[in-house]
């Protein structure tokens, strides 16, 4: 009788002491940590004290409904996501040639980015990939892929060269000078950069120190020391105190697509282009990359290339 193939769950069995560590942590008890790997509570709690007796450390402080972390257990924990990610990766990597792509994919991706284009963009993958379970992570601060457990990650930035890291640049991230009709009409339209000092601008807040717009002009570019009576550290929120006829915004193209095609904010110095940065997407250095990583690299590129 020729012998079955063993499967990415088997693999799991051999090492289940650490898996139900690791599911008590995130699930926050021994009791959803069963419901999720299909045992009961004390099955769970024994598999934990069992990995504790071998380590000689107590992981977990255990309350009636609740657990946390100990000193000893936060270090262990990192190590161990980490230990079952490549686990993971590594039984996927066997099949990967003929493989569906499948599992837990967890992309890290920057706030306003991820709830104006990439949430729509998971969920399209996700029809097309129904296998792939997404974690989508949005937040602006800068991740540690490895350390943290991400699959990728897109980043804007002038340029990425981590050496650590599988870098691809997806696209220009296009950038525009609006205002509202309202507002232009209240204060005028400006006709040259040297008038945007005379205009109130809408900052985005970045540190302590002044903020400068980088335009296009002929032979090079020009910083542009701007202010007004608003700032926000979110374009979200600058997109809105334009709507409402607050001043002048330099914003991503992507946020105010919609606004410009209804006449709502009006674009300016078209003949004066706003310097971007690039929107890249990234994932670790691997071997072997899963299935679910290599595919939504590719509905990345594809994606991103239909916005350009």
């Amino acid at each position: 009788m020729p012998q079955r193939k063993r499967t990415t769950p088997l693999l799991f069995d051999e090492v289940m002491p650490l898996h139900a560590f690791v599911r008590a942590v995130e699930d926050g008890g021994f009791s959803a940590a069963a419901r999720r790997l299909g045992l009961t509570p004390s099955a769970v709690s024994k598999q934990v004290a069992h990995l504790e007796s071998r380590l000689g450390a107590r992981l977990l402080r255990r309350t009636t409904h609740h657990v946390s972390l100990t000193e000893a257990g936060s270090l262990f924990y990192e190590h161990c996501r980490r230990v079952l990610s490549e686990l993971e990766d590594a039984a996927l990597s066997v099949t990967a040639l003929d493989e569906r792509p499948r599992g837990l994919l967890r992309i890290a991706v920057p706030a306003v980015l991820g709830e104006v284009q990439v949430a729509a963009m998971a969920a399209a993958f996700q029809a097309v990939h129904p296998d792939v379970q997404v974690d989508l992570d949005a937040s602006d601060r800068l991740v540690d892929l490895v350390e943290e457990g991400f699959d990728v990650a897109i980043r804007i930035a002038d340029e990425l060269k981590d050496s650590t890291l599988v870098v691809r640049r997806l696209a220009p991230e296009q950038r525009i000078l609006c205002a509202s009709p309202a507002y232009l009409q209240r204060r005028g339209t400006p006709s040259t950069p040297d008038d945007l000092m005379a205009h109130d601008c809408l900052v985005f807040k970045r540190g302590q120190g002044p903020m400068e717009w980088q335009l296009e002009i002929p032979g090079g570019r020009r910083g542009l020391r701007v202010s007004g009576p608003f700032q926000a550290n979110n374009n979200l929120i600058l997109r809105q105190a334009a709507l409402q006829g607050r001043g002048i915004a330099n914003l991503p193209v992507y946020l105010v697509r919609d606004e410009l095609r209804a006449g709502t904010l009006v674009p300016l110095l078209p003949d004066t282009p706003v310097v971007g940065r690039g929107i890249f997407l990234v994932h670790p250095h691997r071997r072997l990359i899963p299935a679910k990583v290599r595919a939504f690299v590719e509905f990345c590129l594809q994606a991103f290339e239909r916005l350009r």
